[in-house]
């Protein structure tokens, strides 16, 4: 609906609650903030109930028919709610389970551990468990399913052998769930995720709606009564009739959406019943929709994997249109992945891990600590968006990967459409566990064949607190121009960098028919501290070309001398 406020057009949100006169006209109904209540649950059963039978999208990736997905190494009982347990699996055990999603947030001291782990099996008491995960149990039953997998007690969390063994098994874990509850609204696990949702601010507007067909001679008594109708800004505009002050409609405000580890436990899940900061989501491979039938904008969904991906055995020609598409969701997976949260920095290449496996059939079984093995040398144009310092506690991957940075990512515009310059001579990882394939690593070395240009700090004349970085290039006869820095993004803060002797590694150029690109790394030999770009132009003259052809670029390259760098 669009009305005009202050001369300008603003669109906003109709709603009308369920019952209401208005409901036969207006479809849209109000958020149902109420989310723990047996109409709300019962209300998303039918929703689940509706996907599972009726969403051609969401079946064709389930790997099993529900009943026959095998189960999870252990899971909670939570047939009888005054007697849960733990639950240890036969291998080849199959049947239907429930996976929870959710922010820790602080220490769980009754999870699981050698200690405790046979009286679990015998009984745990609801009593001593954290609010988010007997809210958890609550949902699972009121859904009629006996079976909940939950990490803090699903996991011997002081077995490393355990730890390992389930680690492994993480993405089969959420791909066989038949629902997974993504508990968004908890910012910790004592919290819990069933309150009732304070809906503020209000809508924008109330106001009557005359419930009339327009032919008084067929209009029953009915039909005659007055509705309410609540308008609601869209998010998209900057401000509403509340001086202003933006009025969000069916945001989904989510503690889930900033924590690593539940990235890949939302894209894994078939489908998700997302208990946000204000009402009830169902997410599935097919739509995402607001249990109740309230409005959902869905520019806050996080984007699903490709199709691609849930079916290994179909092929994906390397470098069609397809291919590309699905490696450039991988790095947008990188890109969000990198701006979330890690409590522990070590769980960098881990929490990611199940999404690298589902793309490894497609993209290359070789996989280098968050690079492929196929496209590394131009999947090394990442950039760092904020520089940190090289005083890293500990070993999370080598510097050529984006593990090796805390803050975020991303991968440049122009990705694919360089030519290699440098050659790779070999990459190995070391695991840290073997059975781990795309976990963490303890070690790693990059080889490439290419060249070693020293760079120096040069002062800016107009701001002496900054620098610019110049490579010392091999001269270039006329009609050829050299920049006179580097375009230089820096990993790590520039103090670490000043006395450090600095050179630049060509990896791949960029031609166009006035300028050569060469882009690189900057390193110290063993480590990469940066990306940068390098212009080469053309310098207009009289009888001399004023564009590049092939024969330049070849004539240009073949000067700088190469060599095999080791990096680390």
């Amino acid at each position: 609906m669009i009305i005009l406020v202050n001369g300008l057009q603003q669109r906003f949100f109709l709603s009308t609650p369920e019952g209401d006169p208005a409901a036969r006209w207006i479809q849209n109904r109000m958020l149902i903030p109420h989310v723990g209540w047996p109409y709300a649950l019962a209300l998303a059963k039918t929703c689940i109930e509706e996907c599972v039978r009726d969403h051609p999208e969401c079946q064709a990736i389930t790997p099993y028919p529900i009943g026959s997905a095998p189960l999870p190494t252990r899971l909670i009982d939570c047939s009888n709610p005054d007697r849960l347990r733990l639950v240890a699996t036969d291998p080849g055990m199959r049947g239907v389970y429930i996976a929870l999603s959710y922010v820790w947030g602080e220490d769980q001291p009754h999870q699981t551990t050698k200690a405790n782990l046979s009286s679990y099996k015998d009984r745990i008491d609801p009593a001593i468990l954290p609010q988010t995960l007997r809210d958890a149990i609550h949902v699972t039953r009121a859904l009629g399913i006996d079976f909940l997998w939950i990490d803090g007690l699903c996991i011997v969390q002081d077995s490393e052998k355990d730890m390992h063994h389930e680690l492994a098994r993480m993405r089969d874990v959420y791909r066989h769930a038949v629902l997974t509850i993504d508990a968004s609204s908890a910012a910790r696990v004592s919290e819990g995720f069933l309150q009732d949702r304070k809906l503020d601010p209000m809508p924008d507007a109330v106001l009557p709606f005359i419930c009339s067909s327009g032919n008084p001679a067929e209009q029953s008594a009915d039909e005659a009564r007055v509705g309410v109708i609540y308008l609601a800004g869209d998010r998209s505009l900057y401000y509403t009739l509340h001086d202003s002050r933006v009025v969000y409609y069916g945001k989904p405000l989510s503690h889930t959406v900033s924590r690593g580890w539940c990235l890949q436990e939302r894209l894994l899940s078939t489908r998700s019943l997302v208990f946000t900061s204000q009402t009830l989501q169902l997410r599935c491979h097919t739509q995402t929709k607001n249990v109740g039938g309230a409005h959902h904008d869905g520019d806050y969904d996080v984007p699903r994997l490709p199709d691609a991906v849930f079916h290994p055995d179909r092929l994906v020609a390397p470098g069609s249109d397809e291919w590309k598409h699905i490696h450039e969701r991988w790095w947008e997976i990188v890109e969000d992945y990198t701006r979330r949260k890690l409590t522990n920095p070590s769980d960098k290449l881990i929490a990611i891990s199940g999404l690298a496996e589902m793309f490894a059939p497609t993209l290359g079984q070789d996989y280098l600590a968050g690079l492929w093995r196929n496209t590394l040398l131009t999947d090394l144009s990442w950039s760092c968006d904020s520089p940190q310092s090289l005083s890293l506690t500990e070993y999370r991957g080598p510097s050529w990967s984006w593990a090796y940075i805390d803050n975020s990512v991303s991968l440049e515009d122009d990705w694919g459409t360089g030519v290699p310059f440098a050659e790779m001579m070999g990459c190995t990882v070391t695991l840290q566990n073997e059975t781990l394939h795309f976990g963490p690593v303890t070690g790693a070395s990059l080889i490439l064949r290419s060249s070693l240009l020293p760079c120096k700090w040069v002062n800016e004349q107009l701001y002496p607190e900054e620098y610019d970085l110049v490579p010392e290039f091999p001269s270039f006869s006329s009609p050829f121009s050299l920049d006179q820095s580097l375009y230089f993004r820096r990993d790590v803060d520039i103090t670490d960098l000043l006395e450090t002797r600095m050179w630049f590694v060509p990896v791949v150029h960029y031609c166009d028919p006035d300028e050569l690109c060469m882009r690189g790394l900057v390193g110290d030999v063993y480590r990469r501290v940066g990306l940068a770009d390098f212009e080469i132009s053309v310098i207009a003259k009289q009888d001399s070309m004023d564009t590049f052809e092939d024969s330049d670029v070849d004539s240009m390259l073949s000067r700088l001398p190469r060599v095999d760098i080791e990096l680390v």
